[in-house]
């Protein structure tokens, strides 16, 4: 008797535990998975991506409208410096660019930021002294340019100093320039 007693009960231990699991999978199967969506108004400055933004995997949401073709996007091949009303230096780029700057900065972080702001070490030691690594600052300007191709044409990325130019502030957005 206690021998069919413990193998009923073994059952219903396996069957709750056999649905339990299948319930958790089921909502994780369910679940949404992330892509980077057109923003053009929270363009807040981050030091970090996303913790679900992986740049092999993670797509874009929808692909931008381009219009009737009427659009001429003018591609800047550097890193282009310009000065904001509000007195911060910024310098930008297009997606493809960042993308190849964020390459740079993953094969050597010491000298990555010669291309982006024209200061290999001031860039390295500031992104450095906020813990930053050179895989950290790449998946950042990845997810970045990811957030201006969703955004369409005319986005592109930038980085900046804090009002005034110093200190060196490490995080990206991007910007409209038409």
């Amino acid at each position: 008797m206690q021998d069919r007693h413990c193998g009923a009960m073994l059952a219903i231990a396996f069957a709750l535990t056999t649905v339990v699991a299948l319930t958790a999978g089921a909502g994780t199967a369910a679940s949404k998975p992330h892509c980077v969506a057109a923003d053009t108004q929270d363009l807040t400055p981050t030091l970090t991506a996303p913790d679900w933004y992986d740049a092999r995997k993670t797509k874009l949401c929808e692909k931008p409208d381009l219009g009737d073709g009427d659009v001429f996007v003018v591609e800047t091949v550097n890193w282009t410096y310009y000065a904001t009303p509000q007195g911060s230096d910024r310098w930008r780029s297009n997606p493809d660019n960042a993308d190849y700057s964020a390459k740079d900065c993953e094969t050597s972080f010491r000298w990555c930021g010669n291309r982006i702001i024209g200061d290999a070490y001031w860039f390295w030691e500031t992104c450095s002294q906020r813990g930053l690594s050179g895989a950290t600052v790449a998946r950042n300007i990845r997810y970045w340019a990811d957030r201006a191709r969703a955004n369409g044409p005319g986005w592109r990325v930038y980085t900046f100093t804090e009002t005034g130019g110093y200190p060196y502030s490490c995080a990206f957005s991007v910007v409209q320039v038409y």
